[in-house]
């Protein structure tokens, strides 16, 4: 039986798409006999928050050590140790992240233990994410970075597309395989079922066609885009809503407030916070046009799964799973700029009944190609390989 550590530098929930991964990659591996454990750090988390720690637990070992320093980075003065201690006990690790600690303890300690190591760089590698802080993470690169990078006996991508542009930006790198992510299955309840639960709890969204964004509160994300944006779009569609779901930074969260107060929209433009399992889901399915205009993203769950219960959905060119939906029909995609975003939302809301071919075109792509348990036959998989080759 095959048993993997995952490392990964933060497993909180407010740390975006990384954990969610990680999660059910466990879960899912563990119902297939695989012997999957996590060790991370507490970064994300406040003193007196823990609960996400027994919600892991419940489903896969889970080790979690006190982070020091900058939370992304996921600095540990304990993880050294812990880490020379399990490698010693599983066949491979998992490691997620770049630009952090875990990859360069995982190119120290795997070596001297003859255990091989995998690298998921998470849209990490990529030209945006790349030109970020540049100059640091070019440094860093050379020094660090590449050299533990260049010791893993595999990097895994979410699609090709991910891959490429890591090729293209950091030239040589290992041997990199493919496994797309996946969605669990919506609830059982229709998609107006769960839209009357979301307009129940938030009352004032329901006023007109509601335009939803849920994932991270960030800069990548285009919000930028998109708040001008909807302002055109009421200029058309004087009723609609602009629903904006996730989590934040306090200081971005207040820039966002401030730009939708100065584009006369704010009374317009709900501010949900974060939500969780149904509620999320509900939030997902009360959408008339759900919308990512990510200036970089690496495969999106959040989108996939508004595609899962039926909701129109525009995405952006630099969301690198846009090709697939737009060749199956199943997505409407727009360019970087205000007036793309604002046409594409206002093309879903003109024409009702292609948007709702639309949706069932997404719905079914999704179920048929994104589920947790096709991704993880995918992981197994290579999983096999790279253990076996090694």
């Amino acid at each position: 039986m095959t048993k993997v550590l995952h490392l990964i530098p933060y497993m909180h929930p407010s740390a975006g798409g990384p954990p969610v991964v990680v999660d059910q990659w466990c879960a899912e591996l563990r119902r297939r006999g695989v012997e999957a454990e996590v060790l991370t750090t507490d970064a994300y988390a406040s003193a007196d928050d823990d609960a996400w720690q027994a919600e892991y637990a419940a489903r896969y070992p889970l080790t979690v050590v006190k982070c020091v320093g900058p939370r992304g980075f996921g600095y540990s003065t304990q993880l050294r140790s812990v880490l020379a201690d399990r490698v010693k006990h599983v066949d491979l690790v998992h490691v997620h992240n770049v630009w952090g600690y875990a990859n360069r303890l995982a190119a120290s300690l795997c070596p001297k233990c003859d255990v091989p190591f995998v690298v998921s760089t998470h849209g990490m590698l990529d030209p945006h994410s790349m030109g970020r802080k540049a100059w640091k993470k070019r440094l860093y690169g050379r020094l660090f970075e590449f050299p533990a990078l260049r010791q893993a006996s595999g990097l895994i991508f979410t699609h090709a597309e991910e891959e490429r542009l890591a090729r293209e930006t950091c030239g040589t790198l290992p041997m990199g395989y493919v496994v797309p992510l996946g969605t669990s299955d919506p609830p059982a309840e229709s998609r107006s079922e769960l839209a009357s639960q979301f307009l129940r709890q938030f009352h004032a969204t329901a006023r007109g066609p509601r335009v939803v964004f849920l994932s991270r509160l960030h800069e990548k994300k285009g919000l930028d885009l998109l708040l001008p944006a909807f302002q055109r779009v009421l200029q058309k569609h004087s009723s609609s809503q602009l629903v904006l779901v996730g989590p934040g930074e306090k200081d971005y969260v207040q820039e966002l407030r401030s730009r939708a107060n100065s584009l006369g929209i704010s009374e317009q433009t709900h501010f949900i916070g974060s939500l969780h399992g149904e509620q999320k889901w509900a939030a997902l399915a009360a959408a008339d046009v759900y919308v990512l205009p990510s200036y970089q993203e690496n495969f999106a769950i959040a989108l996939v799964e508004a595609l899962r219960v039926g909701t129109p959905v525009v995405c952006s060119q630099r969301v690198n799973i846009w090709s697939d939906l737009a060749n199956a029909g199943a997505a409407t995609v727009c360019k970087l700029t205000v007036e793309s975003v604002a046409e594409s939302i206002l093309r879903l809301l003109d024409d009702r009944s292609g948007a709702e071919e639309q949706g069932g075109r997404g719905a079914a792509f999704a179920a048929e190609n994104y589920t947790w348990v096709k991704s993880v036959e995918r992981l197994a998989d290579v999983y096999k390989r790279v253990v076996s080759g090694h």
